[in-house]
Parts: C-alpha cells; sequence; structure tokens
C-alpha cells in the first residue's frame, strides 16, 4: 500500500512538472525569446562594415553583442482612460517586445520583436530607447526589469515599479503644462496630468475632424491593437526543443 502511495505521489509530481514546462515553453514570453535570439544571431552575422549604422562603435562590440532582458509594450484605450486608477491596472499587454542589446556592460541599442499573424518579426534594429531606461534606471535606482512600454496617444512613456511607488517618464515627450520633462523620472500623478491633456487634445481634434477614432488604434504607431494568437501547442513546443538543442 505504502509503494503504490508513493508510486501515485511520484506520478502526480512528474504530471505537474510536466504541465508547468508545458505551459512556460508555450508562453508568449518564452516564444518571442526564441525567435528574439535565432533574429539577432542571424542579423548579427550579417552586419560588416556597416556596423556603425547599428549604434555599435568598433567590430568587437558587434562580436560581444548579446539581448538583455525584454521590456514589454502596452497600451491603454484613451476612450477608457480613469486617472483615479493604477496606470498599471489599466494597459492591455501586447505581444511587442523591445529588448537592450548589450556589448560588455554597456547598452548599445533597441531590437524589438512583435507576433503577427502567428508568427514573431523583427520590426526594429537601433535606437536609444533601451539605453535611455537603462541610464534612468542607474540615475534613479531602479530595476530596468521593474517596467513596462506604454503607447499612449502616440507617445512613448515608460512606467516603473519603483520599491512599490508607481513612477514614470518618457524618453522623448514633455508637457509643460503637466509638469513633464522628457527623461525625467516623475511620480504617477505628473503622467496622469500629461494624459489628461493628451485626451482632451485628441478629443478636439476628433471635434473638428481630424482623428477618426480614438482609443488603441491610436497607439503602437498606429497599428491595431494586437492579438496574442500564436501557433498551436505542438509547433511551439517543437520551436521550444529545437532552440534547446
Amino acid at each position: 500500500m505504502k509503494r503504490k502511495l508513493i508510486m501515485i505521489a511520484t506520478l502526480c509530481m512528474l504530471i505537474i512538472f510536466s504541465i508547468g514546462t508545458i505551459s512556460y515553453a508555450v508562453s508568449p514570453q518564452v516564444q518571442a525569446n526564441i525567435a528574439a535570439q535565432d533574429n539577432f544571431k542571424t542579423l548579427l552575422k550579417s552586419i560588416n562594415t556597416e556596423y556603425r549604422d547599428f549604434y555599435f562603435t568598433t567590430k568587437d562590440e558587434v562580436s560581444k553583442a548579446k539581448l538583455g532582458n525584454p521590456i514589454q509594450w502596452t497600451t491603454i484605450d484613451i476612450n477608457k482612460y480613469d486617472p483615479s486608477i493604477k496606470i498599471s491596472d489599466q494597459v492591455t499587454r501586447e505581444p511587442f517586445y523591445t529588448y537592450p542589446v548589450i556589448a560588455g556592460n554597456n547598452v548599445i541599442t533597441d531590437f524589438s520583436i512583435i507576433l503577427k499573424n502567428e508568427e514573431w518579426h523583427v520590426v526594429d534594429f537601433g535606437g536609444a530607447l533601451t539605453k535611455n531606461i537603462y541610464k534612468l534606471a542607474n540615475e534613479n535606482n531602479f530595476n530596468p526589469g521593474d517596467c513596462f512600454l506604454l503607447n499612449f496617444g502616440g507617445d512613448i512613456f515608460v512606467i516603473v515599479n519603483k520599491n512599490g511607488e508607481e513612477m514614470a517618464f518618457s524618453p522623448y515627450y514633455s508637457d509643460q503644462n503637466a509638469g513633464l520633462k522628457e527623461k525625467t523620472l516623475v511620480n504617477s500623478d505628473i503622467i496622469k496630468k500629461s494624459f489628461m491633456n493628451k485626451v482632451r487634445n485628441i478629443q478636439e481634434k476628433v471635434k473638428q475632424g481630424n482623428y477618426k477614432t480614438i482609443g488603441s488604434n491610436e497607439a503602437l504607431y498606429g497599428l491595431p491593437p494586437l492579438e496574442f494568437k500564436q501557433k498551436s501547442i505542438f509547433e511551439r513546443l517543437s520551436i521550444y526543443f529545437n532552440h534547446l538543442l
């Protein structure tokens, strides 16, 4: 009887472990990481004398380059935005990730990947978005892993969880009326004021006929909302195990 119970317990543990492994392997985050790593290696091999076009300063940096941890993109439907609610509680997470390209201890540039039609596609290799994030993180003592990217009304914001407090900054956007200066970490109240200014501005443009709609379609550079529609579980498992080999 005791032996039978041990066998049942062992079998249950194996089943739980298998389910956990499968759930992990087929998740969008893991599938995105696999696609990003594979595409990044291929693109690096194609870089020759034009390495400066990709923000590298030497060929040695190219040979040492690797991807850091991804930062996920999110959106907020402007029609439903509520300044009384935490920003992080209103966002819709998208199958869209930007990775820092790192050589040594330096962030060189960005590498972005997006899910479309069940396939992961590289949409950007270049820019200084993650470089700005890591610089602000170092200056303000927060972990880049504790933030996410938000495209609100066509502008980029970085929402940060610093010791449990919601803070934010914009790498490229300033709003003097809200007290927001680009590349400056502020509390979320200032960002919310800026969001409301953007909402009122867009609503006014809609009245004037300059915008057809406001909401999620305004985000992500004018693209429609993205779907987490991936390949079948079996295809994703195959991709995962092939990547491990």
